[in-house]
């Protein structure tokens, strides 16, 4: 005969086959053995129960999660503040935000945990305003706390707000880790002195130690034109390097160009018996691009063949872009690429829709395209805007750009808008449509280089020089200093 603790285990596997008879049958005898006065056969099912319940989060298996949790409520087990929190965390990784806060708001006394939980799922959905209004709830933020937003919100690309909560916690004299400092770095986006502000915190406070700034600080540099300075924390790292580390400065070689010295560091980490992964081949296929080798590219691609990475959407993207690139008429070699890959993810349906908009021929391919992506479920984001826009500007098509255009308004688009209302400008002002271009131009909250630049090339692309010199010189120049000083603290 079965021990009780062993045939809940048993019938809680079972429950997710969808029988009524077993529902009945689990919700008894869950019932029956935590009711019993021995206590120890109690806390041994309540152990199982939680053992189980972790094994789903790990495995982000719903359909046994939601199971236990209708157990749990039915079987009138004491309200237990621990399993509501797994059930947040649960709910949060399978990306069920409505469930995740029912599960919230039916804690009997959440802490910190439940509270740093539902945050984290607000933060997935990029919905940090949310998960700062649920962060300013918590008695005593902690740590995870700070840190989970500040991800939010260098995810959602909002820097005021990260870095306002980095100088609170300055200010507070509360404990940082390599965390804090990844993330406001990683929110401080393309404000170059404010990342150096940052850098010399981190050399200050010691936190070089943690590979994971190293890294962050390696991209960042890199994004914004500085390969000498990602270089140097690169070679200077060299005993707490991890693979992260190398495809960051295998991608900072082929963002510069320097696509031989990409391929140098990938063979470096083959002979170091490094592990390589989906970034790294990524990574290297963005050095073949950038040194337009096509020939090389295509003998990685066999490789890739033979391992059997060429079905993973983030490598298909690397492909995708090469032929793009580097193969006139190579679009029909991309298709080919994306058809092999099973789920192909938002990053994969940009690849595609940037290929088909840089050939001018092929501008009402990726209008198609992006609403095939539609179709098949993905919420577009500022790369997809960007690509589109750019192809409805290829088809001097300004019907079809104010449809895209109004589509980017109705949606939450998480990162980037200035790069979406440049598109947008740049499209209207070579559609010879000056007056919508200048507009909104206006109404954009922020400017950069090349918002100045569509402006003036517009005016200058059809005939009105004068008026583009006027607005050149009438325009204030863009700041390059941070408006953020994080010394005077």
């Amino acid at each position: 005969m079965l021990k009780e603790g062993t045939e809940i285990v048993f019938l809680l596997h079972s429950l997710v086959k969808d029988s009524k008879f077993l529902m009945r049958r689990c919700s008894y005898t869950i019932q029956h053995v935590l009711r019993k006065d021995n206590k120890s056969v109690g806390q041994d099912s309540f152990q199982h129960l939680r053992q189980i319940l972790k094994t789903c989060i790990a495995q982000r298996d719903l359909l046994t999660g939601k199971s236990i949790q209708t157990l749990y409520i039915k079987s009138l087990i004491p309200p237990s503040t621990y399993l509501s929190n797994h059930f947040i965390l649960l709910y949060s990784k399978c990306r069920r935000l409505s469930a995740a806060r029912n599960a919230f708001s039916a804690t009997p006394f959440p802490n910190v945990f439940s509270f740093n939980a539902i945050i984290s799922a607000y933060a997935k959905e990029s919905l940090p305003h949310i998960a700062h209004q649920l962060f300013d709830q918590i008695p005593q933020p902690d740590l995870v706390s700070y840190n989970t937003l500040i991800s939010a919100y260098a995810d959602h690309g909002d820097t005021a707000p990260a870095v306002g909560l980095f100088m609170g916690m300055r200010q507070m004299g509360i404990d940082m880790d390599g965390f804090t400092f990844s993330g406001v770095i990683t929110a401080s986006c393309n404000d170059v002195a404010l990342i150096r502000q940052l850098h010399s915190l981190v050399l200050v406070g010691g936190f070089d130690s943690y590979v994971s700034v190293n890294n962050t600080l390696i991209t960042y540099y890199s994004k914004n034109g500085y390969l000498d300075e990602a270089k140097r924390i690169f070679y200077g790292i060299d005993e707490i390097r991890d693979e992260v580390t190398w495809n960051s400065m295998i991608v900072a070689y082929g963002q510069h160009h320097e696509g031989y010295k990409a391929l140098v560091l990938y063979q470096e980490m083959v002979h170091r018996d490094l592990r390589i992964d989906m970034f790294t081949l990524a990574s290297v296929l963005t050095a073949f691009t950038c040194l337009e080798d096509l020939s090389g590219g295509r003998q990685f691609h066999a490789h890739l063949i033979k391992t059997g990475f060429h079905q993973n959407p983030h490598v298909g993207s690397g492909l995708v872009d090469l032929y793009s690139k580097c193969h006139r008429g190579g679009m029909l070699g991309c298709k080919k690429v994306f058809e092999e890959i099973p789920e192909p993810d938002l990053v994969l349906w940009n690849t595609m829709i940037s290929g088909y908009s840089q050939n001018m021929e092929l501008s009402e391919d990726a209008l198609g395209c992006f609403r095939q992506m539609q179709r098949a479920g993905h919420r577009p984001d500022d790369g997809s805007f960007v690509c589109v826009i750019s192809a409805c500007s290829n088809l001097s098509s300004p019907s079809q750009g104010k449809q895209i255009h109004s589509l980017a308004l109705k949606s939450d688009i998480p990162s980037n808008q200035i790069s979406v209302n440049n598109a947008l400008v740049a499209m209207y002002s070579k559609c010879g449509n000056l007056h919508d271009a200048r507009r909104l131009f206006d109404g954009m909250p922020e400017h950069n280089t090349v918002s100045l630049n569509s402006m003036i090339a517009g005016y200058a692309q059809h005939g009105r020089g004068t008026e583009s010199i006027f607005f050149s010189a009438n325009i204030v120049s863009i700041r390059s200093t941070s408006e953020f000083h994080l010394d005077t603290l």
